[in-house]
């Protein structure tokens, strides 16, 4: 395809004006002021006036299949909202549920820009044979938990089922636009010799470990009874979880020694501004991130605390909270959100040839239309994109060179069959838990 006379965000996030953009297979073959010459007499040749290219989104942390629990243990506090109401209802879940509620999330996540996801959950065969039919990027890992101190995790479903896809991955069952990584719950959800038995795996195999870290205030608090005064920075660091590729999501409540720990690890942190507002947890003190260095990536987390996968919402929150916060309308730039939702993400997931519209890199490309009303005057257009610009206004998304979503239309799902199989299947789940 050749986007003629386009205007695009370039490598350097810098909005270039009447550009062509063409890509080849699964990558961008060109980038330049003149049209390049067609490789195929049939290319489709996109009319650019009035439109806008850039990189897809990268949205790196999710749970994707939660989006069945979507406005379920409404007005709880994370531990109880876990306790007494999610974690009863997944036990219920299985693997022909997670397929077809990852389809649901799908659509969500691929309307709002989205080219990739890393995203934590179980059933991860079920959930990335999914992804990968609806055209998606994943790195997907199971959040191992493990509750019992003298376990050796050989019978832990959690750990057993990340080495078997793991193996699925590497002997070629999904596209390559599928990775496996380690997933580590939470602090609280394991102890130190667990946490250490996942580090050394992670570490054996090459996998990245993504992880929950101080979303609340009681879980830091709790983590320094349990171990000794530690933060739970220190817990990950002194189990070894930090001698790996990390992805940390919320980090709400790091300590400055903290974020020293994560940026010498090299660590990514993700911002989740919407689940951290709805469940009362806190605001992250991104404004210090970035005046750091550390790394840092944007994330929807699940639908059940958000409620949704739209990642045009996400960009748009977390550049107001950071503002507010910190009581400073240049606390982020706009250019500061889109690489944290764009290259930030794509290099979490250790995803080298993506994140930035280049020649070479994989074709994952977004099209805003800008002659809609929250989208004129087009005075500054990334600025239009940050804060004026909803998931209405992409109207397409290609991943890997294939256009998967244009003009409201899915190239890969039908959606009438997924809303059908998710209602049969909540309303099957609610029945169980009322007979229990």
């Amino acid at each position: 395809m050749i986007f003629s006379n386009i205007k695009i965000l370039d490598e350097n996030f810098n909005v270039l004006e009447n550009m062509f953009v063409q890509t080849k297979d699964d990558k961008i073959a060109y980038v330049g002021k003149t049209m390049p010459e067609k490789n195929s007499n049939d290319e489709e040749i996109y009319d650019g006036s009035g439109k806008f290219l850039m990189n897809g989104f990268f949205n790196a942390h999710c749970h994707v299949p939660m989006t069945i629990l979507r406005g379920y243990g409404e007005g709880l506090s994370l531990q109880d909202w876990l306790f007494t109401k999610i974690f009863p209802f997944e036990a219920k879940l299985t693997p022909e549920d997670v397929y077809w509620t990852t389809k649901l999330g799908a659509m969500e996540l691929i309307a709002s820009g989205c080219a990739s996801i890393s995203d934590m959950y179980f059933h991860i065969e079920s959930e990335a044979k999914a992804l990968d039919e609806c055209g998606l990027k994943a790195n997907i890992c199971n959040g191992i938990t493990s509750f019992n101190p003298e376990e050796d995790l050989s019978g832990n479903r959690g750990w057993n089922e990340t080495w078997a896809f793991s193996v699925s991955v590497k002997n070629g069952k999904f596209s390559s636009r599928i990775k496996a990584d380690m997933g580590l719950h939470a602090e609280y959800t394991n102890n130190e010799r667990v946490a250490r038995l996942i580090a050394d795996g992670a570490k054996k195999s090459g996998l990245g470990i993504h992880a929950h870290l101080s979303e609340t205030e009681k879980e830091v608090a709790e983590c320094k009874e349990r171990h000794g005064g530690q933060t739970p920075v220190e817990f990950m660091k002194n189990a070894g979880v930090l001698e790996n590729h990390v992805q940390f999501a919320h980090c709400v409540y790091v300590t400055e020694k903290d974020e020293e720990l994560l940026k010498n690890a090299g660590a990514f942190l993700i911002h989740n501004p919407s689940s951290n507002l709805k469940l009362g947890s806190g605001v992250a003190p991104v404004k210090r991130w970035i005046q750091k260095g550390l790394n840092v990536c944007i994330g929807t987390d699940g639908a059940s605390s958000n409620n949704n996968l739209d990642m045009m919402e996400e960009i748009h929150i977390a550049a107001l909270l950071c503002r507010g916060a910190a009581k400073d309308a240049n606390a982020v730039s706009v250019k500061d959100i889109i690489k944290m939702a764009t290259i930030n993400g794509a290099l979490a997931q250790e995803r080298k040839d993506c994140g930035l519209l280049k020649a070479g890199n994989k074709a994952d490309l977004i099209v805003f239309d800008l002659n809609t009303p929250n989208m004129q005057p087009d005075f500054n257009t990334l600025a239009n994109v940050v804060f004026s610009a909803q998931s209405s206004n992409i109207i397409l998304n290609m991943i890997d060179g294939r256009v998967v979503y244009r003009n409201g239309n899915f190239a890969f799902i039908n959606k009438d069959e997924v809303y059908t199989e998710v209602n049969k299947r909540l309303n099957r789940i609610l029945k169980e838990l009322e007979e229990k």
